[in-house]
């Protein structure tokens, strides 16, 4: 069975790298994005490389929110989900993804972990 490959877009290192770090240890492949502008890239030039997406939303420009968007046009069977803090932008964020926003900050990493057990239940995200 192939673990799933879980980009992590966040700025705040402190936050992406503790979070990445735990996933690898609970056997997913993950790769760090700083920015929109970065993990575009990355999905760009090897999207059979990323299965979920974790997108935070809680920066200056809200860019999670766009990325999201841009994902689910170019490549559908890429799931994600939004996290952050996102005060009144949950009506905007129910808009561009199904499940609503998922998580807040501070991360609690099995919170973070039980998400993506259950897009992969689901059937989503890659080879269960």
């Amino acid at each position: 069975m192939n673990a799933p490959h879980i980009l992590i877009v966040d700025a705040d290192i402190l936050v992406r790298t503790p979070l990445a770090q735990y996933l690898r240890e609970c056997g997913y492949l993950v790769i760090e994005a700083v920015d929109c502008v970065e993990a575009q890239a990355l999905l760009t030039n090897k999207p059979s490389a990323v299965d979920i997406v974790l997108a935070d939303v809680g920066g200056e420009d809200r860019s999670g929110f766009s990325l999201a968007k841009w994902i689910r046009e170019q490549f559908p069977d890429i799931r994600v989900f939004l996290a952050g803090s996102i005060g009144g932008s949950v009506g905007r964020a129910a808009r561009l993804c199904e499940d609503g926003p998922a998580l807040s900050k501070p991360y609690d990493h099995r919170v973070v972990l039980e998400q993506i057990q259950r897009l992969r239940a689901a059937g989503k995200g890659g080879p269960a």
